[in-house]
């Protein structure tokens, strides 16, 4: 292999392929990153054996070639290259490098030892556009378990429905649901009508690397014909992801009926005072209370050992108000997700859950647990 390619493009290309390695290798081979190049381009893999990505950079061939090489070693001491041109060649199992007056060479090993990363065959079974996807992502994917315990509760579904992609995750205390309508191609994929349970960690990193670029690029959405894995694909890159096996929870039936009580709130306004309480309601178990009623929204905390704290939020109110109390890291989640200047929220009793949601949006929506607290 002999190529040139250009150090901002290569430094980001591993950047990004690194985060596919494994952390804690059992075979050498999985801490390196693949440099093959493929029909004018040099191509960048690397995997995990749960995950994975291939990466095309533009690139002059002079003569074809892989190698794979210790990702680490590899990305630091590119990303530490002047933005210049990057000579690459292998001879042997060595890839030396030269980068202006930078020269280097790297032990590698031979590319058949590398582990297949599987690549999309044929048109994506889903298409959209990359923009709406990793919006969905922020706006789901943080909703998900972080706790091993309950696998199928560490992913995020991702089904269809008519013409609509919906996405939803929870971790048992809340749930995030965000519906994308007017996909630009969908078949009738049986396996996406049932839903696939992609990790959220996984889809957090396609939001990472899809929102980078073009918005106007689209995204494809493709089943490995193992059935066990999901390849996301843009031009430029693929990522493939393991599906999570189980059954996720009937979202849709545990979905709140309308609230007796409904608030249209100024987001910013909310956001402040949540932030606020949150100072207090870290010595107490992160409790922030919500009082409804008389036009106000009254956001506050109290800590045994602290003190205490009451915001005001002017909100627009119907129905009766009432009492209810959320975990503060829940709720500021939600507020961290939202790009919106009004936020609707419903509530029933203080033991029903409260709804969250952008105002005049009906494609998104955060569900809440209550926190039982004694007045």
């Amino acid at each position: 292999m002999k190529l040139s390619v250009l150090q901002e493009n290569l430094a980001w290309g591993l950047t990004t392929a690194s985060r596919s390695v494994a952390t804690k290798a059992q075979l050498p081979v999985l801490s390196n990153i693949l440099l093959t190049t493929d029909q004018g381009r040099l191509k960048l893999s690397a995997t995990n054996l749960e995950t994975g990505i291939n990466l095309w950079l533009g690139a002059k061939i002079e003569r074809q070639g892989a190698i794979s090489i210790p990702a680490k070693i590899l990305t630091e001491y590119v990303s530490s290259l002047p933005a210049e041109k990057i000579d690459l060649e292998i001879k042997e199992n060595l890839l030396y490098l030269t980068c202006g007056s930078y020269k280097a060479s790297f032990i590698g090993l031979p590319a058949g030892e590398f582990p297949n990363v599987p690549s999309l065959k044929g048109k994506p079974e889903v298409s959209l556009l990359t923009k709406d996807l990793s919006l969905a992502i922020s706006q789901v994917a943080f909703a998900a378990a972080q706790d091993e315990g309950r696998p199928v509760l560490t992913g995020v579904l991702i089904q269809t429905k008519g013409e609509n992609l919906i996405l939803v995750a929870t971790d048992g205390y809340r749930l995030s649901l965000k519906k994308l309508a007017g996909l630009r191609e969908i078949q009738k994929v049986v396996e996406f009508q049932k839903g696939l349970l992609i990790p959220a960690r996984t889809l957090g990193e396609v939001g990472k690397i899809i929102s980078v670029g073009d918005e106007e690029k689209t995204l494809g959405l493709t089943i490995t014909p193992e059935e066990n894995q999901v390849i996301f694909t843009t031009p430029d890159c693929e990522i493939v992801s393991r599906l999570i096996e189980g059954k996720f929870p009937e979202f849709e039936k545990i979905l709140p009926q309308k609230g007796t009580t409904r608030v249209i709130l100024d987001a910013q306004g909310l956001a402040m005072a949540a932030r606020v309480a949150a100072i207090f309601a870290r010595e107490s178990a992160n409790i922030i209370r919500f009082e409804v009623g008389d036009s106000k929204l009254k956001v506050s905390a109290n800590a045994a050992q602290v003190g205490d704290n009451v915001s005001e939020v002017e909100a627009k109110i119907e129905g009766r108000g009432g009492k209810i109390a959320f975990n503060s890291r829940y709720l500021l989640d939600f507020l961290n997700s939202v790009n919106s200047d009004l936020i609707n929220f419903e509530m029933t009793t203080s033991l029903n859950p409260g709804v969250f949601a952008p105002a005049g949006d009906k494609s998104y929506l955060h569900v809440i647990m209550p926190v039982r607290v004694q007045e």
